[in-house]
């Protein structure tokens, strides 16, 4: 073990505030042989990064140097014989994938590579509406290719659970061939597949990165489709901004050195400008930063191109990729930013109405949350998703929302915390549900609505056994103790090196404890701005949002930390401040 964490109080939030701690024999042998400041390694080893190449791998990412040989995935190369000879035979492919950031970023490099070898008049492009026809490969879909005379389906982001569906398209004369990567443990892929492309799974080639997105899975069937063609490179690299922009989306595992290889490349590819029209009107409509960030995918690109998926379909995202004319991309983009903004304007309404609902009861709350209500009474499907996250992040504790059709079916989706297999949990009640699926942290699930009460009451069952009052309510997590005294411009840059963040790898965070406190102002009347520490070692902290917490620091002379140190420029002028998550006044930790 070379990192545990200590509980030290809470912050004025109601958070729980934990401290990491680490082997310091570990961190000073890793500072002796690395050269690297031990604040920037102690970090690191709270990521599970302990040896000195994994240090130098984590902090240089290399493309295509830290990608994986295509070849180790699993049916690869039959995969790349299929296709190849329905180029060859000139056999039309139907690509079928999620409406979401992953599935539909997926499409495109599919379809791209497959016109790169000669296959672009034979590809068509088809996303299930989240509506009327619901997640997943459907019978329908596969009997309508066999029936439009379709040789292969290609699916990404979908496909690993459709054994009945792979079963007919055998049946029909269609070859199956399967990129994702949401198979559960202990279960095996569609034997009936003409071939499946997943990092995990009991049986195949074991691939060394479990945490591909299915965007990930597509770039590498693209890279060994190339294989031999030239500029074979720049091509993966153009690819590789969308590989980027779909695993930040799909929140995979970014402490993997091939993940962290995919989006470092892609993200500065996308700085670098882009002749994809489509792709340059996302970025300007979005007010992504050059080169973007992960919080710039995760909070600006990404959420448009979910819009059209939540609110009308994801067909508007090819359509905006395929754009032939920089005017053409400009409207389109300008549509998926309206659509943003009205899944904004929903999805406020039911976050509000929850909270209202939930904090007026939140001494007696389950230990999983479970809502659920009628479409037409503001529990759009489109937007149920984003709320379960935001629930979880305000009372830290699972939380599943469904809502209910005009024909009495629930369609629901589920947010985790850690600590707690959210798909797990849902096998525990899979009597119940008509279909079910996801990952450890998040899941989606129909279910009939007059079951909903007995999925609530057997799922805080299950939870009961799992999940300690310790393990409940939001939590912030320092990676160490700061001293103000270390904070400086030199600072910011070396904790920069841990980028790209994301889950497997969150933004550093420091606890900064019982500092002097200076002058507090209340700014916009919403958001907290105050001085800590005194003479030239003085700095500004903003605390955003949280301005009703202004007459306990009116009265308080320190002030204890949670927060990260950060670069604000103004002017051209540089200047270090602190972004702070949560404070407790005149106490030392909480």
């Amino acid at each position: 073990m070379t990192a545990s964490a200590i509980t030290i109080g809470r912050g004025l939030s109601g958070a729980r505030w934990r401290l990491v701690t680490c082997d310091e024999a570990i961190l000073k042998s890793l500072a002796r042989d690395t050269g690297e400041d031990e604040l920037l390694l102690r970090c690191l080893m709270n990521r599970g990064i302990t040896s000195v190449v994994e240090v130098r791998r984590f902090l240089s990412p290399e493309f295509p140097g830290h990608l994986h040989d295509p070849g180790l995935l699993r049916d690869m190369a039959s995969a790349v014989a299929r296709l190849r000879q329905a180029v060859l035979h000139r056999e039309r492919i139907l690509i079928v994938t999620d409406f979401d950031v992953d599935g539909t970023t997926s499409s495109v490099i599919l379809s791209t590579a497959i016109r790169l070898i000669g296959g672009g008049d034979l590809v068509t492009s088809y996303i299930p509406d989240r509506f009327t026809e619901g997640y997943g490969l459907s019978r329908r879909i596969v009997e309508l290719a066999a029936k439009e005379g379709f040789r292969v389906i290609l699916t990404a982001d979908i496909g690993i659970k459709s054994h009945a569906e792979a079963r007919l398209a055998r049946e029909l004369g269609v070859d199956l061939i399967i990129c994702d990567h949401h198979l559960p443990d202990g279960e095996d892929v569609p034997a009936e597949a003409f071939a499946v492309l997943c990092p995990k799974g009991s049986s195949g080639t074991d691939y060394p990165n479990k945490h591909l997105a299915a965007c990930g899975v597509a770039l590498k069937l693209a890279d060994a489709l190339l294989d031999g063609k030239p500029r074979r490179e720049l091509v993966l690299e153009s690819l590789a901004k969308l590989a980027a922009i779909g695993s930040i989306a799909d929140m995979v595992d970014l402490s993997t050195s091939e993940n962290r290889a995919i989006i470092t490349r892609g993200l500065a590819a996308l700085g670098n400008g882009n002749r994809n029209h489509g792709l340059r009107a996302l970025l300007e409509v979005s007010k992504a930063g050059s080169p973007p960030t992960t919080y710039d995918v995760g909070f600006k690109i990404g959420p448009r191109i979910n819009a059209a998926g939540r609110i009308t379909h994801a067909d508007a995202v090819l359509k905006l990729f395929a754009a032939g004319t920089p005017e053409e991309a400009n409207r389109l983009a300008g549509q998926l930013d309206a659509l943003n903004s009205e899944r904004k304007q929903v999805q406020e309404a039911l976050v509000t109405r929850l909270l209202k609902t939930t904090e007026a009861a939140e001494a007696s709350l389950d230990r999983v949350l479970v809502f659920a209500g009628g479409e037409d009474d503001g529990y759009h499907r489109g937007v149920i998703g984003i709320a379960c996250s935001k629930m979880v992040e305000r009372f830290g504790r699972p939380t599943l929302i469904c809502a209910i059709n005009e024909e009495g079916e629930a369609h629901g989706s589920a947010r985790s915390i850690q600590g707690f297999h959210i798909v797990e949990a849902l096998d525990s009640v899979s009597g119940l549900l008509t279909k079910y699926g996801g990952h450890p942290m998040a899941a989606g699930f129909t279910i009939p609505a007059g079951q909903i009460d007995e999925f609530r009451r057997r799922l805080n069952g299950y939870a009961a056994g799992i999940l300690s009052d310790e393990d409940l309510g939001p939590r912030e997590t320092a990676d160490a103790e700061l001293d103000i005294d270390q904070v400086n411009a030199d600072l910011v840059r070396s904790l920069a090196r841990l980028e790209p963040h994301g889950v497997g790898n969150p933004r550093p965070q420091f606890l900064m404890r019982d500092v002097p406190l200076g002058t507090v102002q209340l700014l916009k009347g919403i958001h907290l701005k105050f001085l800590i520490g005194a003479g030239s070692t003085a700095l500004e902290a903003l605390w955003w949002n949280e301005g009703g917490h202004f007459e306990k620091f009116a009265g308080a002379r320190t002030v204890s930390l949670m927060c990260r140190p950060e670069i604000n420029t103004w002017n051209g002028v540089e200047r270090c401040q602190i972004r702070v998550k949560d404070a407790a006044v005149g106490v030392g930790g909480g």
